[in-house]
């Protein structure tokens, strides 16, 4: 399986455990849940529900036909008991643990009112010394939290393990397609945010283009503009599961798309005031669709907090498609193809920053730089006057033969290739971080570095030249 090496990890401590029976598997639609629940349990005693939304009758029928207690053309009528099932699971765990996957656990919660608390008390009784492992998986954040580990949750009392599925990182993403174009790769894991289902359907799009322009619109054009975004992955489609009224929060996603990250430029952008506005980012935040940071060097200062956009299938979305939405409701896919090709290189510098970020965590944890990390992020300077913040592409902490460091970040993804004055741009504005700490300073390109910048570089040992194509290690 790609990538899911940790997750698979904390599914098989959790497996041998003797404390903790109950695990909540969550994340959006698509990230590939099912998949590495089946993957996890190939080789184990599994009982694997897909629960469908039905009646209470037709759910007992598929759960019992599922065990071999009825007959595929039996009927409804012969469906037995929920204790019948769950006895039947009894017997099976006298044989080995029984791994017992309840998968889209919601529809079988709101199927009747008794089917959880049934479904509590074996837990509770029958099956606890721990011969029935239980994971309860669903798509919904508050709908889990309501369900598995909130406040009046029937499971809050095992303490249920909690796993959130995030997307493939662009390296996983690159092994899961399949193409060897490191470009072609980046601008691919921009469009489908490394969500599995969505790099599956890209591997197939441009297995059979002609061409990798044709390859790339066709796949916009397949996930956002012709029904497939609708997967219910979409921040738009959660917003309608999750929230009675969608309004603002659409509204808050389309500003901090298009670069208004501070509490105040998101409340001029909503016309709210910033009372109002926060709360409407908790929730988002608690709906894993936007994050907050705080400089590296300020991790408490909140007159500095910056939110953002979480998923880049999302950011697309409200940065390249909904200004343009007339002409998608037109089905004017010309117009809008345009307006993607003129934006890209803007919408690919944020993408860049994700996979240099991703870059550092993967060498750093394999031990291949000059300092370990410590915490990564940026730094930025508001202008209160303006409005507006300078600030690196990314800035991390760490040590250097035992002395504290600095690591300061610029990601290029311009046609040009790096030269003096993008590395003296760099070094001037560290010297308004007021340290006197070793710094590194990381250059990253899509399109290499002029002579005089290697020549320095290879003189001066804390400037890091790093190119795409040497990002990746076949």
């Amino acid at each position: 399986m790609i990538g899911r090496v940790e997750e698979l990890k904390a599914l098989e401590t959790f497996y041998k455990s003797e404390e903790s029976n109950v695990m909540v598997v969550y994340g959006r639609r698509g990230i590939g849940k099912t998949t590495l629940l089946r993957n996890f349990t190939e080789d184990k005693q599994v009982v694997f529900f897909t629960l469908y939304s039905t009646t209470e009758r037709q759910q007992r029928t598929l759960m019992a036909r599922k065990l071999g207690l009825i007959e595929d053309g039996q009927g409804e009528e012969s469906a037995p008991d929920l204790e019948a099932i769950f006895e039947r699971i009894a017997e099976m765990s006298t044989e080995g643990i029984v791994v017992l996957v309840m998968d889209q656990y919601p529809n079988y919660a709101k199927t009747d009112e008794d089917f959880p608390r049934k479904l509590h008390d074996y837990m509770a009784t029958k099956w606890n010394k721990g011969r029935v492992k239980l994971i309860l998986c669903g798509d919904s954040y508050l709908h889990m939290e309501k369900l598995a580990w909130g406040k009046k949750a029937i499971w809050r009392d095992f303490m249920p393990q909690k796993m959130e599925l995030a997307p493939l990182d662009y390296y996983d993403t690159r092994e899961l397609c399949g193409l060897t174009d490191v470009i072609e790769c980046a601008r691919l894991y921009g469009i489908t945010g490394g969500i599995p289902a969505l790099v599956e359907k890209a591997s197939a799009i441009y297995e059979h283009a002609e061409s990798k322009e044709d390859a790339e619109w066709e796949l916009i054009r397949q996930i956002y503009l012709t029904g497939d975004f609708s997967y219910r992955g979409s921040a738009e489609s959660i917003l309608e599961t999750e929230l009675r009224e969608k309004t603002y929060y659409d509204r808050l996603l389309y500003a901090l798309a298009n670069g208004n990250n501070r509490v105040n430029q998101l409340s001029m952008e909503l016309g709210k005031p910033k009372d109002v506005v926060v709360p409407y980012l908790n929730t988002l935040m608690s709906l894993g669709l936007v994050t907050k940071e705080n400089p590296v060097t300020e991790p408490t200062n909140r007159r500095k907090t910056r939110y953002s956009i979480v998923s880049e299938t999302d950011r697309l979305w409200y940065q390249i498609l909904v200004p343009q939405i007339l002409s998608v409701y037109d089905k004017d896919y010309e117009r809008v193809k345009a307006y993607w090709e003129a934006q890209r290189d803007v919408y690919m510098k944020d993408v860049f920053i994700r996979i240099c970020k991703e870059y550092l965590i993967r060498s750093d944890r394999d031990k291949a730089l000059p300092f370990s990390i410590k915490s990564m992020g940026n730094w930025w300077e508001n202008d209160e006057e303006n409005g507006t913040s300078e600030d690196f592409d990314l800035m991390a902490s760490g040590e250097t033969e035992g002395k504290d460091a600095y690591i300061f970040g610029r990601c290029f993804w311009g046609d040009d290739a790096v030269n003096m004055a993008d590395v003296k741009g760099l070094i001037d504005l560290t010297r308004k971080v007021h340290d006197k700490s070793a710094t590194f300073y990381l250059f990253f390109s899509r399109n290499g570095f002029e002579e005089n910048v290697k020549t320095v570089s290879q003189t001066i040992r804390n400037i890091m030249l790093i190119d795409l194509k040497d990002m990746i290690k076949e």
